[in-house]
């Protein structure tokens, strides 16, 4: 780097000389020589750093990229108290586009006054360091840089000013690693550090941590409208709160969609729009000149940084664009190599470039990450239409092997469906009907009957729907998975009461299964017992009782006596007998019902409490509220327990119990 610097003319004082200009380099002492010719210096050119006081107000930070800056009070209250307090360095981390420069800026900004220098350093790299350092220099002392050779020399002298000096604030903006910038915070303890840094650890020897995060919706909505400045339609309203969460109310991209609809003259709503029709487009439009500063060009470059360490990590990234933003199972992540040590590294590097947050079980990405990933763009070498369609199925593939099996009887694997849940409705939400394959159409069929289990009745319907369209086109109408997945589409809507669309389904069901398995198939028989179950609750009992007494008698003598189809079988016969109120044989077989549910699953099964409650209600029917009542009771306090007070079957215990203490004669 080259300076030029105004010189008196006259020496100073004794054994120093002047030149008028220089314009290159200078060796300090009496005299110096420069293009062959020797100067004389005055004497403040050989005045050790700690003898330079710095010139009042000096400090050289950049103008804010934008007037509007919102939602980051707190943030700022805990740089302001740092400031105040001295001491330990901060860092403040997160994800590209999180507003990390912004916030520092304005809190050196803040600091102008009570600081002095404020200096603001590009940290990308070791060189930028050395050359903002060496233009400190210049600027605290003109002859200190002529005396430097190299900027390494001016920049020593600017560490050996700030060694000997209090007050001053230097800002290491956007820091690569903590090993860059160590060499300048490691011996200077007289002034005050401010870091941000993608890279969210290694930090914890040299600066104290502020993990930043997103806005808050209402702060969101806020810098939208800032913005945009004009008044909206009264509908605007909605429409930017939803464009802020389809933003994942991240800063950079909210300032990025709201200078677009400014600069275009669109409503939000016509954004939103264009955003998921046109994804790739406009992550990378600008409606500035800085296209340098758009989401997909800040995460291009670092995953750039990231793949050229470990590619496992951006395959990683990729794959869990497809799932829920929050709360991802490590362990699906570790279905990926077999090596466990491999995908740790791979994980704590995308932690650690903030592309994730990392926790001992679980991990989250920020939504808009996920967005960009998972969208083709020719022009990111990372972004390949056929690389992410690949990531796609391998999100697919590892849901798959991850769901726990019988998800209506295995009670022990619930937990894990509940942990898995977010991540399926996700995968449902970003891939296209058209792009369902048998791995999907697994996942749709058996969380369908998770969510009956639930009482999430209208998912379990959307979800099956889905699974009966994609078996009638991968596998045709009589294939045995069709079958099965059109008998939980047929029990759902049934379940939420939608009988004009069950009754059919369930009897073409019925029909198909014993034309293609025959009468005696255990199919066949779940089919017939949908279908007898559905005539019972639509009052016709008589039809009802025939096809389930037919099916017990079938299921007793083809799948024993403790298949949980008998068992749903005895117990469907039961209730057909208790709602046309022949009690003497109703009551037998819930109570038969009850202790086979309570043998083969143990007490606190839900089938077995639901056995309970079914026989409870028969007790109350028949008038012994002496037997119905307790039973009652201890229903309710299991399902609290087992199911929590405000599941769906936990209301209706409750329920229950209060129909039948009401029954009470006072």
């Amino acid at each position: 780097m080259t300076h030029q610097h105004q010189v008196p003319g006259e020496a100073s004082g004794p054994g120093a000389v002047a030149v008028g200009s220089n314009h290159g380099i200078i060796s300090t002492g009496d005299a110096a020589t420069i293009d062959n010719r020797t100067l004389h210096l005055p004497a403040e050119a050989v005045r050790a750093p700690a003898e330079v006081p710095a010139p009042p107000g000096l400090n050289n930070l950049p103008a804010p990229r934008s007037a509007v800056f919102v939602g980051r009070d707190e943030d700022l209250a805990r740089l302001d108290a740092a400031m105040d307090g001295g001491g330990t360095p901060t860092v403040v981390h997160g994800l590209g586009g999180m507003g990390k420069s912004t916030l520092a800026l304005h809190c050196a900004h803040r600091q102008l006054g009570r600081c002095n220098p404020v200096w603001w350093v590009p940290a990308e790299t070791p060189d930028g360091i050395t050359l903002a350092l060496a233009d400190l220099a210049a600027h605290l002392d003109p002859y200190a840089n002529l005396t430097a050779t190299t900027s390494a020399e001016a920049a020593a002298w600017a560490t050996g000013w700030l060694q000997s000096h209090e007050g001053w604030l230097l800002v290491l903006d956007n820091a690569e690693a903590p090993d860059d910038v160590a060499p300048v915070i490691g011996p200077l303890t007289t002034g005050q550090h401010l870091i941000t840094s993608r890279r969210a650890t290694g930090w914890h020897h040299l600066a104290q941590p502020l993990a930043l995060r997103t806005l808050d919706p209402d702060a969101s909505a806020d810098l939208l409208m800032r913005i945009i400045g004009e008044p909206g339609e009264p509908d605007d309203a909605p429409a930017l709160a939803e464009l802020a969460a389809e933003l994942g109310h991240l800063p950079l991209a909210l300032t990025q969609a709201a200078a677009y609809i400014q600069h275009t003259a669109i409503t939000p709503a016509s954004y939103l729009a264009r955003l998921r029709r046109y994804p790739a487009r406009m992550f990378a439009a600008s409606a500035t000149d800085n296209h340098e500063r758009t989401i997909a060009r800040v995460w291009q470059l670092t995953l750039q940084a990231i793949a050229a360490r470990d590619p496992l990590a951006v395959d990683i990234l990729r794959t869990f664009a497809w799932l829920g933003p929050d709360d991802v199972p490590r362990d699906l992540a570790e279905a990926l190599h077999d090596d466990p040590i491999a995908i740790d590294e791979a994980l704590a590097l995308l932690h650690a470039y903030s592309m994730i947050t990392l926790t001992p079980r679980t991990f989250t990405v920020h939504r808009l990450v996920q967005a960009v990933a998972r969208t083709p763009d020719p022009a990111d070498p990372h972004r390949a239409e056929e690389t992410i369609g690949t990531a796609r199925r391998r999100a697919v593939s590892l849901l798959v092997a991850a769901l726990p099996g019988d998800p209506l009887f295995n009670v022990a694997g619930w937990p894990r469906w509940r942990e898995l849940l977010p991540h399926i409705e996700a995968l449902a939400t970003r891939v296209a009907p058209e792009q369902d394959d048998e791995h999907t159409d697994a996942i749709w069929r058996q969380t369908s009957a998770f969510l009956q289990s639930e009482v999430r009745l209208d998912r379990a319907i959307a979800l099956a729907e889905r699974s009966v369209a994609a078996c009638e086109r991968l596998r045709g109408p009589d294939d045995p998975f069709t079958l099965a997945s059109r008998s939980i589409l047929g029990s759902a809507y049934r379940s939420a009461g939608d009988v004009v669309k069950a009754v059919p389904l369930l009897v073409r069901n019925r029909d198909d299964c014993e034309r293609v398995f025959g009468a005696a198939h255990e199919e066949t028989l779940v089919a017939r017992g949908n279908l007898a179950y559905l005539y019972g609750v639509t009052g016709n009992l008589d039809l009802a009782t025939e096809l389930h007494s037919r099916n017990l008698v079938d299921c007793e003598r083809l799948l024993g006596p403790d298949d949980p189809h008998t068992l749903s079988s005895r117990s469907n016969l039961a209730s057909a007998y208790r709602e046309a109120g022949d009690f003497d044989r109703a009551i037998p077989l819930h109570e038969q019902s009850a202790a086979g549910y309570e043998r083969v699953f143990g007490p606190d099964h839900p089938e077995a409490l639901t056995a309970r409650s079914n026989l409870a209600f028969a007790y109350q029917l028949a008038g012994d509220l002496g037997r119905a009542i307790p039973l009652h009771e201890h229903v309710l306090t299991t399902r609290e327990r087992v199911l929590g007070a405000a599941h769906p079957h936990t209301d209706l215990a409750r329920e229950l119990l209060a129909n039948a203490r009401a029954d009470t004669p006072q």
